[in-house]
């Protein structure tokens, strides 16, 4: 009799705790993702090009190409009538910390490190090689290398660039991919 009341005084004040306890109290912690947002217009005509990266500081600074990159994804979205074209000698790409620290990526990996991009699987070397055009309504994965030695301090922190500037030889102004929630400098 003793032990079903105390099991049943148990039971019911986890009961209780679990339901007391609001859900937004457990907001994913270290497992949350940082997402960029960015687009540009062209000078005629119609729609934009929209530029988003969705990343985990965790996934970003754990995984590496032969220890020397970091590796970050610019989804492009083309909802324009007409081509995005991009240049792999001429586009850059530069990463922008809250500290005013500021990181040049990486766009043209086998130009930079052919060892590196030699030692990929072809295979993978055909899927992240920097492609020449985003073609009118379509979209295109945008893989870009940010040298391991550069980002030492924000590493350790774990932290995120607040804002990461994309210049494209064909549009007159920088994309600026803006990290969400946080607020524009």
């Amino acid at each position: 009799m003793t032990k079903r009341i105390l099991l049943k005084s148990v039971v019911l004040l986890l009961t209780l705790r679990f339901a007391l306890v609001p859900s937004v109290l457990a907001d994913g912690g270290k497992a949350k993702n940082v997402i960029y947002d960015g687009e540009a217009r062209p000078q005629t005509g119609n729609g934009e090009w929209q530029f988003t990266i969705d990343t985990s500081p965790v996934i970003f600074y754990l995984g590496t190409v032969n220890n020397k990159y970091h590796v970050l994804l610019i989804r492009v979205k083309n909802n324009t009538e007409g081509p995005l074209n991009l240049a792999k000698d001429q586009d850059t790409i530069e990463l922008r910390f809250s500290d005013g620290q500021k990181v040049k990526g990486l766009l043209n990996l086998p130009a930079a490190d052919r060892a590196t991009w030699d030692g990929l699987e072809t295979g993978i070397r055909t899927a992240v090689a920097y492609p020449e055009v985003v073609q009118p309504r379509e979209e295109e994965g945008i893989y870009f290398y940010v040298p391991v030695g550069e980002v030492q301090d924000p590493r350790k922190k774990h932290e995120m660039p607040n804002s990461i500037i994309y210049k494209i030889k064909s549009l007159t102004s920088p994309v600026e991919l803006h990290r969400r929630g946080v607020a524009k400098a």
